[in-house]
């Protein structure tokens, strides 16, 4: 539950959490890549909401990859939970935050940056430009690029369709940079099974985008 809950903040915060616990206590391994694993369902939700409150057709365009992308991720975030029911002997005491005032600030710096680089890549480069742009803002966080090319196509200097690749891009960049947190702060084991789930999601989303 507070992995869930805390992806709709920083889901690349919410892993490394979850991994520094499970680095200290291993017999929460396995409530740990779930919790980690469910920050990414929270990723998707938040991209639908986002969307649906900006520019409902951007939404409505990137439906299918949303939604077996949350679909793929969330099946494997309840096979995982399930699975940690029947090997934690132990109570999750003292969890302590997911996240800080701190990481709130970085976050809202980001989309600020983000909107102004991808604005501008967008005058000078075009769409390649707004691609690099998304890129480069998911490395931190999808939700700021998101919000970037969807206010782009809301002030009509962008159409619906040409705005699902940078925000899938913006996506599988943030991807990375979760398996690269689930590494960094959790070790071999941790990361192993978050990096399967991210990486089912990832493939899902993109094969739904190329199908549909």
């Amino acid at each position: 539950v507070v992995g869930f809950v805390s992806g709709f903040i920083s889901s690349i915060a919410t892993i490394g959490a979850m991994g520094s616990r499970a680095r200290k206590t291993p017999d929460l391994m396995g409530s740990s890549v779930a919790g980690a694993t469910l920050s990414c369902l929270s990723t998707v939700l938040q991209l639908s909401l986002l969307l649906a409150a900006i520019h409902p057709p951007t939404l409505y365009a990137l439906a299918a990859p949303l939604v077996f992308g949350g679909i793929s991720i969330g099946i494997y975030g309840l096979i995982v939970t399930l699975n940690s029911f029947h090997h934690n002997g132990i109570e999750m005491d003292n969890l302590g935050r997911s996240f800080s005032v701190k990481t709130a600030m970085i976050l809202a710096a980001i989309i600020a940056l983000a909107l102004l680089a991808s604005a501008a890549l967008k005058i000078w480069f075009g769409q390649a430009g707004l691609v690099v742009a998304s890129g480069v803002a998911g490395l931190a966080d999808a939700h700021a690029a998101t919000i970037s090319v969807a206010s782009l196509a809301l002030a009509g200097k962008l159409a619906s369709v040409d705005a699902v690749i940078p925000i899938l891009v913006a996506f599988t960049v943030n991807a990375g940079s979760k398996v690269i947190a689930a590494i960094i702060t959790g070790g071999r084991e941790f990361a192993r099974q978050v990096s399967v789930g991210i990486g089912i999601q990832v493939s899902v989303i993109w094969i739904a985008w190329w199908l549909f």
